[in-house]
C-alpha cells in the first residue's frame, strides 16, 4: 500500500477519527482536530461522512464557558456488528458483538466429539443463520471469525493443522463464506486471545510478556515489539505420567492439566466452568496448577519475558489457584526468576470468543493493527 497518496492518507485519517472516538466517547470536532493534529476543514469533512455513514451521530452541546457549545460525536455502537466463534474440543461458543466488543446475542453447543471439519461447518452455519433470522438488520454484520487450537495460515483461512481431530488443510473461511453472506476469517485461538487481552485489556503494544492459553488445551506464545514473535507447544512439555497424550506421547503436560485431561477424570461434567466449581475435582485442579508452574520455571528461563498472562478458560478459577501458581513457581524456579510477575487474564471465562470478536473488529471494521503498522497515533 502507498501511504504517501491522498487518497490512502484519507482512509488512515478516517480510521483514525473512528478510533479515537471509539476509545473516547463524547469528544467534539475541535477535541478531534486537537488530539490527532489534523487541521479542522479534514476532522469536519471525515466527520460528516461518519455522521452519514451512521457510525457516529451528534449528542448534546458540551459545556463551555467561551464561544459557542460544542457537540458531542457518539459512536452508533449498533450500526455494525461482527459474528465471534470459540471452537473448543467439548463446546462452540457463538456471539453477535458490537462496536464497543458488548454482546448482543450469545449461545454455546456441544462439539461433536471428533468432529468432521463438514460437520462443524454445517453447525457453525446454521446458528449463524438462526441469528441473522432474529437481527432487525442482518445486513448491519461486517464478517465472521472463528478462533480454535490449530495452526491456521491466516491469509487463506485453512486450518493446516488441528493434531486433536485428525483435521490437516481444512479450508475452512472457504467453507463458511460459500453460505455466509460476508467474510470469513479463522485464527489461531492463543493469538485471537493475546489480541483480546489489548483490546479489551490494559496491555500495550509495548509490552513484552508470554500469554498461557489454558483451557481444554495448553499453548502459549511470546510477544513483544507488538506482534507474535513465536508460539510455544506449551502443552508439550514433558512433566512425566504415563497416561498418553492427544499427540502420541506419553506424559506431557497436557495429560495432568489440560482442560480435556481433567474433563476425561470427571465425566459428571460437561464443561470446564462445571468442573472448577466440583468440589471433589479441587485436589486434580491443585495438582494441574502445580505442573503448570513447573512447566512455566521452563519456559520463563527460555523466552525471559517481562511477565507471565495466564489466559483461557482457566484464568476464571478462583483467586487462590492463582496463589497456589505464584508460590509453586517461585518455590521451583532459580533466584533470578523468582521476581518473575505472574498475572492473570482481565477476560475472565468469555475469553475465548472476546478473542475472537476482538480479531473481527480490528480486521473489518477498525483496523488498528493496520494504524500500529503505520506508526499512526489514534490515541
Amino acid at each position: 500500500m502507498r501511504f504517501t497518496t491522498p487518497s490512502t492518507a484519507r482512509q488512515i485519517n478516517r480510521l483514525r477519527v473512528l478510533n479515537l472516538l471509539a476509545l473516547k466517547e463524547g469528544l467534539s470536532r475541535a477535541d478531534v482536530s486537537r488530539l490527532l493534529d489534523l487541521n479542522k476543514v479534514s476532522t469536519s469533512e471525515i466527520v460528516d461522512a461518519l455522521l452519514t455513514e451512521g457510525l457516529l451521530k451528534e449528542g448534546e452541546l458540551k459545556t463551555t464557558t467561551i464561544g459557542r457549545p460544542p457537540t458531542a460525536l457518539l459512536l452508533q455502537k449498533e450500526k455494525q456488528t461482527v459474528f465471534a466463534i470459540d471452537l473448543e474440543g467439548s463446546n462452540t461458543s457463538v456471539a453477535l458483538v458490537n462496536l464497543m466488543g458488548e454482546m448482543l446475542r450469545f449461545e454455546r453447543f456441544p462439539t461433536q466429539k471428533d468432529p468432521k471439519p463438514e460437520l462443524i461447518a454445517a453447525s457453525i452455519i446454521q446458528t449463524v443463520k438462526k441469528f441473522l433470522a432474529k437481527m432487525r438488520d442482518p445486513q448491519s454484520v461486517a464478517g465472521l471469525v472463528i478462533s480454535l487450537n490449530a495452526v491456521v495460515e491466516g491469509a487463506t483461512g485453512t486450518v493446516l493443522s488441528a493434531p486433536q481431530w485428525g483435521w490437516e488443510n481444512v479450508p475452512l473461511a472457504y467453507a463458511l463464506s460459500k453460505h455466509l453472506p460476508f467474510k470469513v476469517a479463522v485464527e489461531n485461538s492463543t493469538k485471537a486471545l493475546i489480541f483480546g487481552e489489548r483490546w479489551f485489556g490494559d496491555l500495550e503494544a509495548g509490552n513484552d510478556f508470554f500469554y498461557v492459553n489454558w483451557g481444554e488445551s495448553l499453548s502459549g506464545a511470546y510477544f513483544s515489539g507488538g506482534k507474535v514473535q513465536r508460539e510455544s507447544l506449551l502443552g508439550h512439555i514433558p512433566i512425566g505420567g504415563n497416561k498418553r497424550c492427544r499427540c502420541g506421547a506419553t506424559g506431557c503436560l497436557e495429560t495432568v492439566s489440560g482442560g480435556w485431561s481433567l474433563l476425561e477424570q470427571f465425566p459428571e461434567v460437561t464443561s470446564l466452568k462445571q468442573l472448577f466449581s466440583l468440589k471433589r475435582a479441587q485436589s486434580s485442579l491443585l495438582t494441574a496448577t502445580a505442573n503448570l508452574a513447573k512447566a512455566l520455571v521452563y519456559v520463563a528461563a527460555i523466552q525471559r519475558p517481562s511477565k507471565i498472562v495466564i489466559g483461557g478458560a482457566f484464568s476464571a478459577l478462583p483467586s487462590h489457584f492463582m496463589e497456589v501458581l505464584q508460590e509453586r513457581f517461585r518455590a521451583e524456579a532459580s533466584s533470578f526468576l523468582k521476581s518473575m510477575q505472574i498475572e492473570k487474564s482481565s477476560m475472565g471465562d468469555q475469553s475465548g470468543v472476546l478473542g475472537a470478536a476482538s480479531i473481527a473488529l480490528d480486521e473489518f471494521v477498525f483496523k488498528r493493527s493496520l494504524l500500529e503498522r503505520t506508526k499512526t497515533a489514534f490515541r
